[in-house]
């Protein structure tokens, strides 16, 4: 999948202390195919005298090409069901065998084993363990040559296929009072129309697991042109009358809307939106942000010390450090934007601002973490299976779908605040979440709901990091190794080999490329191609930076 790599934004701060470094070592990881490279893949139409077997096959094989509408994949079909045939209704990520069995003298059974789903929407679904789909076909002779006349409104394709063909998408909606951008990624294929594709998805509103993220777009709104228009970078989307309604303010919020969404997309560098080919005057609102940013460099504990390493020196943060100090933290999560800091102790959990507060008199089970309006999120050890939010002294308690008899083992907020990344253990199983997070006008935080499963394989999760705006990185055991992972929130897994005896996770700014890791002897590592790389850094705990 194509991976955007975001800016770097540093942060100045005051004074300086020598660190001591060593020469770099590096530990290898697991070694995977590459399964991503983006080629075209160009099937044959069918042959002369070819069978019903052979047709199928054929059919099955051109939906991993979606070029020209889906040409080549529609040449296998009847003139009826070419012209009404959905391909992008579902696509199912399908296993390399499959059974095939004759169900008529005119059809037959295709069965396969299945990994995931797509919906027409883009939204990626990860299937049980052991899923089997299994569709019919239908044939119809048209002039003495087998075609497929009853055809389900699918493509059919495999891992290979669906890496090669298919891309993840970025689509931004609103949080609730439109302050800022909750991404949403959306799995479309590459050479199909994408820029449509995402279109209709920031008209249609946000996946269900974002019950709080609204699209400016009023209800009953569409495309009204289809494909979207793009002439020399430019994408003008054209909706029906429902946008023309709108107040100026809400159309400058579509706008914005999908300049975040297509500006992404390779080729589109200006966006601009118009009802019935009538071209709407307004420009975007500036300054909504699609990936928070923090300082690039490590935030460490060190000698008596808080502050970022850049390798060689550790610049302090000016506030709090000394308070934080004196209590002996077992973690620190520090909010650059109100240099708040939550800060875990083994004898209770604490917010530094102006003033110290202790926020429980209980050590935390996970290390706690800041939130939005200076919330401070941890798990306490009389309620193992809940989690816990304190705002300005009042605290809610969060329950999610996991048993009673489960166990949370790492949480992080993410930066725009919405959403909230949650690692339980459940029957000897770790399961990793991302759910929305509800808050009031003065956005702190109310509620957490519309959890959603992530594709990680652990039968132990360590720790968790949000390493952008819609990737999250776990450590993880499986087998008795441990490695790290990330998980795209909204697609697939991807390995990034195993850091040596790893003990906590922290993102940064560009993907996997930004994670660190800090080992149980107090080194950092960061990645290296498919290994880790000591950084020679030492570091007595590895802040969460926000």
């Amino acid at each position: 999948m194509r991976k955007v790599l975001l800016a770097f934004l540093a942060l100045t701060l005051a004074g300086c202390t020598s660190l001591p470094t060593t020469g770099p070592v590096i530990v290898g990881g697991p070694i995977g195919v590459e399964l991503l490279a983006e080629v075209d893949y160009l099937p044959a139409g069918p042959s002369a005298g070819a069978t019903q077997r052979e047709i199928l096959n054929g059919f099955i094989a051109a939906g991993a090409s979606p070029q020209s509408n889906y040409r080549i994949a529609r040449s296998f079909l009847t003139e009826s069901a070419a012209s009404t045939w959905n391909p992008v209704r579902e696509t199912f990520v399908r296993g390399i065998y499959a059974t095939v069995k004759t169900a008529s003298p005119s059809s037959l059974l295709f069965s396969t084993a299945v990994s995931a789903r797509v919906d027409e929407r883009g939204v990626y679904q990860p299937s049980p363990s052991g899923s089997v789909a299994s569709h019919e076909f239908g044939f119809q002779q048209v002039a003495g040559e087998w075609r497929l006349d009853i055809v389900p409104d699918l493509t059919l394709v495999t891992e290979v296929e669906f890496a090669s063909a298919y891309d993840e998408f970025t689509v931004y909606f609103y949080n609730e009072d439109r302050t800022a951008f909750i991404p949403d990624v959306r799995i479309f294929a590459r050479q199909g129309d994408p820029v449509t594709a995402v279109a209709r998805a920031v008209i249609a509103g946000p996946s269900e697991y974002l019950p709080n993220a609204s699209t400016a777009f009023p209800d009953g709104s569409a495309l009204a042109v289809a494909p979207v228009e793009v002439s020399a970078g430019r994408a003008v989307v054209d909706v029906t009358d429902n946008a023309r309604q709108a107040s100026t303010t809400e159309q400058q919020e579509m706008l914005s809307q999908l300049g975040a969404s297509l500006g992404a997309i390779a080729g589109i560098s200006s966006t601009g939106l118009s009802v019935n080919r009538l071209a709407l005057s307004v420009t975007a609102i500036p300054g909504i942000e699609t990936n928070p940013r923090v300082d690039d460099r490590p935030l460490v504990v060190y000698d008596g010390e808080v502050g970022y390493t850049d390798g060689t020196v550790l610049t302090p943060v000016a506030d709090n450090a000394a308070r934080i100090v004196n209590l002996n933290p077992t973690s620190v999560s520090f909010d650059s934007t109100t240099n708040a800091v939550a800060v875990g102790t083994r004898v209770g959990v604490y917010l530094f601002r102006d003033r110290t507060e202790q926020i429980s008199s209980r050590p935390s089970l996970v290390d706690p973490q800041m939130g939005g309006a200076n919330s401070v999120w941890w798990v306490s050890t009389e309620s193992p299976n809940a989690i816990s939010a304190s705002t300005d002294g009042v605290e809610i308690t969060v329950q999610g779908p996991w048993p009673k008899s489960a166990r949370i083992v790492g949480l992080e907020v993410s930066r725009e605040d919405s959403r909230l990344a949650v690692a339980v253990d459940q029957r000897g199983r770790s399961v990793l979440y991302v759910a929305a997070i509800s808050v009031d006008d003065a956005k702190r935080p109310q509620a957490v709901g519309g959890f959603r499963p992530l594709p990680v394989a652990a039968d132990s999760i360590i720790d968790l990091a949000w390493s952008d705006a819609t990737h999250v990185a776990v450590l993880a055991r499986k087998n008795g190794v441990v490695y790290a992972e990330v998980a795209t929130v909204g697609g697939r897994t991807e390995l990034v080999g195993q850091p040596q005896n790893p003990a906590r996770i922290s993102g940064g700014n560009s993907g996997n490329a930004g994670l660190v890791v800090i080992a149980r002897n107090g080194q950092l590592w960061t990645p290296r191609g498919t290994g880790w790389q000591s950084t020679g850094i030492p570091a007595d705990v590895l802040a969460t930076q926000r």
